[in-house]
């Protein structure tokens, strides 16, 4: 999955190599005031959009968004055939990811006795509101991508007014250029920054939750079956059902778990 690191530097070496093509210098392309208008005006706004009451939720959001994300569907379906085998989860004391909370909270209430049906409603009721504090995120960042663009506008405008204040001064020609190139350099961030930042960030939130609900609906699936005491090779079949065909499980993987355990 393409992260953040990763899309700021191609961005920018791409943005770089469209610069030197042109046989222009980079200092043509800075501006403060640009600059102070479309990143101070987004992260401002950026204060009043975002949902600061899932701070935990929006801090797990930009720490995936900083590094690769290496779980894999075996690994999870690792996770579920111990908890199908033993009745217990792997031993995580603070789980890291939403499957692993519903594996875990749901061998639980097998344990408590609820009925099927029960377990089915309480842990779908979880991973439900799990997904829509991650999609309120996903939706506020990508509602903030619009905002940009009217900065870098606004920045053009001061421009313009600084050109209009030259022009009645009688400045020269080969000035106003120079003007009028920096005025637009402020529409320019304000698209960068929405489309090769903001935006991106908001599709990638979108991504994760869409990938976390997948999983834990993948441990829901589990957790009910080891209620209604499946046989692992059943049950294993089943939830091979969910998975790219790449990464499911095979009889041999569940001979050599049973070896190593």
């Amino acid at each position: 999955m393409i992260l953040l690191p990763f899309l700021v530097i191609s961005t920018v070496f791409f943005i770089g190599i469209s610069i030197f093509h042109l046989d222009q210098s980079i200092s043509n392309y800075y501006d403060f005031v640009a600059i102070a208008m479309v990143i101070g005006g987004t992260l401002s706004v950026g204060l009043v959009l975002l949902p600061w009451e899932y701070r935990k939720d929006l801090r797990r959001v930009f720490s995936f968004l900083m590094r690769p994300e290496k779980r894999q569907y075996k690994k999870a379906l690792n996770e579920m055939l111990f908890a199908l085998k033993t009745g217990k989860s792997s031993g995580l004391s603070k789980p890291q990811f939403l499957y692993q909370r519903i594996l875990s909270d749901g061998l639980e209430l097998v344990q408590l006795g609820l009925s099927k049906e029960k377990i089915e409603s309480i842990l779908s009721e979880r991973v439900f509101h799990s997904i829509r504090r991650w999609k309120k995120i996903s939706n506020a960042i990508r509602s903030l991508a619009k905002y940009p663009p009217a900065f870098g506008l606004m920045g053009t405008v001061f421009g313009l007014v600084n050109i209009m204040k030259s022009l009645a001064n009688s400045e020269n020609a080969s000035k106003l250029g120079v003007e009028m190139a920096i005025a637009l350099v402020a529409t320019m961030y304000g698209l960068l920054v929405a489309n090769f930042v903001v935006n991106p960030i908001g599709e990638l939130a979108q991504k994760k939750a869409e990938e976390e609900e997948e999983y834990a609906q993948l441990a829901l699936e589990c957790v009910l079956m080891v209620k209604e005491q499946t046989p692992i090779l059943e049950a294993v079949e089943m939830l091979n059902s969910f998975v790219p065909e790449e990464q499911r499980q095979t009889f041999n993987d569940i001979v050599a778990s049973e070896e190593a355990a």
